[in-house]
């Protein structure tokens, strides 16, 4: 019997689609329907397989429920819990679907989070059969807030191994690190304490490492002050990627990351990480001393002990951390995603 997938979904991003190819290429007869707020700029889309359709296609949420019970799917996928009129199809289809929220949230049991569990059946049990997160993180968050084990699957996001499947071991050599930033120049990101502190090592040790920054925001002309920094700007993935190839480590200093795609299509490609332990993907990506450091992104010391620490490693050892970063990567897949999403169809 043929399956129906409506997703809900707030941006569609390269690496969602590679999912979606993944998954469609295997369960051929399924129908699977996107509707989505925004839409990354020319992604390559595979009409033969799912159908995108913008949300403003529809007039109101009452046209928006219609369309989607009218096509009856066997499972309706929201993506977080943005969209009113979202979680107002997800509660007028109660009992006629399974529905599923699509989580990244942070755990970190703070006060809201505590509200969310004691409040649990007007936040998400009204709303939501079935968990779907990003990491173990999300998956404590599930847990806590009241859903079965059954009921709970990881790994949502995953890196497109289309574009980050050029793996290789890393060669060291004597020279000054390299260290990579993709991201937006944005207060979160912490982009600022990051050169800071690699300046700082350079100053005490007469280094010269290097900080490489893919991306753009507000901070650039605060960020382009910085002797080490060389400023890239926005990069397209295969630019990305001949960048990132001529790197030695990989830095995601952020002082809030829900999740962190990019530490996942770093390590598919054989970069060590350096990452804040305020990113989601730090506990199911990165290992200390095995394929990366973790560090404080609240103290430039820890930030900067991260850095050394990675520097003094021998050139094997750095050699192994790369090696390393390419298993770990490996954790998270579109075979996995295909599989949860199937395993989600089971009532």
């Amino acid at each position: 019997m043929t399956k129906k997938i409506i997703f809900l979904y707030a941006e569609i991003t390269p690496y969602l689609l590679g999912c979606l190819n993944q998954y469609c290429k295997i369960n051929k007869s399924t129908i699977v329907k996107v509707i989505y707020l925004n839409i990354f700029h020319n992604l390559k889309i595979d009409k033969n397989r799912y159908e995108l359709i913008s949300k403003e296609k529809f007039k109101s949420k009452n046209e928006l429920h219609t369309y989607c019970e009218e096509l009856k799917p066997d499972i309706l996928i929201v993506s977080g819990r943005m969209s009113k009129d979202y979680l107002y199809v997800a509660k007028k289809l109660k009992n006629k679907t399974i529905r599923v929220t699509v989580q990244d949230t942070l755990y970190e049991r703070s006060i809201k989070q505590s509200l969310i569990k004691i409040f649990n059946n007007q936040l998400y049990k009204r709303y939501f059969d079935k968990f779907w997160g990003v990491g173990s993180l999300q998956t404590k968050f599930a847990i806590d807030i009241g859903y079965k084990e059954k009921d709970i699957k990881e790994g949502f996001y995953v890196a497109d191994k289309i574009f980050f499947d050029n793996s290789c071991i890393f060669e060291y050599k004597n020279k000054p690190l390299k260290i990579l930033f993709i991201g937006r120049l944005v207060k979160e990101k912490n982009i600022l304490e990051l050169a800071k502190a690699i300046e700082s090592i350079n100053k005490s040790n007469k280094s010269m490492h290097e900080l490489v920054i893919i991306g753009d925001g507000y901070l650039k002309n605060k960020v382009i002050n910085y002797n080490c920094v060389s400023f890239k700007g926005p990069k397209n993935q295969e630019e990305i990627i001949s960048i990132a190839l001529n790197c030695d480590i990989f830095c995601l200093p952020s002082i809030y990351e829900p999740w962190g795609v990019v530490t996942h299509e770093m390590c598919a490609l054989g970069l060590p990480v350096l990452i804040s332990n305020k990113c989601g993907s730090s506990q199911d990506l990165v290992l200390d001393n095995f394929n990366g450091f973790k560090f404080n992104p609240f103290d430039k010391d820890s930030i900067k002990k991260s850095i050394m620490d990675f520097d003094n490693l021998k050139r094997q050892t750095k050699r192994e951390f790369s090696k390393n970063s390419i298993t770990m990567s490996k954790k998270i897949n579109h075979d996995l995603w295909a599989s949860s999403l199937n395993s989600l169809l089971v009532i």
